[in-house]
């Protein structure tokens, strides 16, 4: 093997080990960015009750939480049981009726909540669709086993979502990427009844 062959191989074994640097760097580098963004993201607003907030879809404003032994539709909660409620104004920001008000809510300090319900103030009834532009008072309840210890003030966060006139997947409309963007800490007071 001549010089020129000799020299032509090392030149592109460290053209090689070059890129092979740089492509390490480069994903090193994301990593890091990646691990700073997470980190150092955007900090959730604290938000005092009573003030609305704006969640995409949901306009949600939070106003009190207790603790009940009746559900808002006068049933007794069962023996062993205890209700966990939630006193808010939801209204729906978009042009349909929809159902998706449930992922707007998450409790932070209540350890493995069940699923909600959500009821009517004006008539104590469960809430099914929300109708577009037209705030309703709601109170959510989550049934927790009596012994369950529970926090002086429950906090919670809203979680927001963002419009997209056509989705990555199936190039059609909705609201994705739901994100925190409120919290909001509430003093649990006890009353015997959930109703209004």
């Amino acid at each position: 093997m001549n010089q020129s062959a000799i020299s032509k191989a090392n030149k592109a074994l460290y053209t090689r080990i070059i890129a092979g640097l740089g492509g390490l760097l480069a994903g090193a580098l994301s990593l890091g960015l990646s691990i700073y963004e997470t980190r150092t993201g955007t900090e959730v607003a604290q938000v005092k009750p009573g003030k609305p907030v704006d969640a995409g879809q949901w306009m949600v404003t939070l106003n009190s939480s207790g603790i009940a032994t009746e559900t808002p539709d006068g049933r007794r909660v069962p023996d062993g049981k205890k209700a966990l409620t939630l006193d808010l104004t939801l209204e729906n920001m978009t042009a349909e009726s929809s159902n998706l008000y449930r992922d707007a809510l998450k409790l932070e300090n209540v350890a493995n909540p069940p699923v909600p319900q959500f009821y009517l103030v004006r008539d104590s009834d469960l809430l099914w669709d929300l109708q577009p532009m037209m705030p309703e008072k709601v109170k959510v309840v989550w049934q927790l086993p009596a012994t369950q210890a529970l926090p002086k003030a429950l906090s919670v966060v809203i979680v927001g979502t963002t419009y997209k006139p056509k989705d990555n997947l199936y190039a059609a409309p909705g609201w994705f990427n739901p994100s925190d963007v409120a919290r909001i800490s509430l003093p649990l007071s006890v009353s015997q009844g959930a109703g209004p």
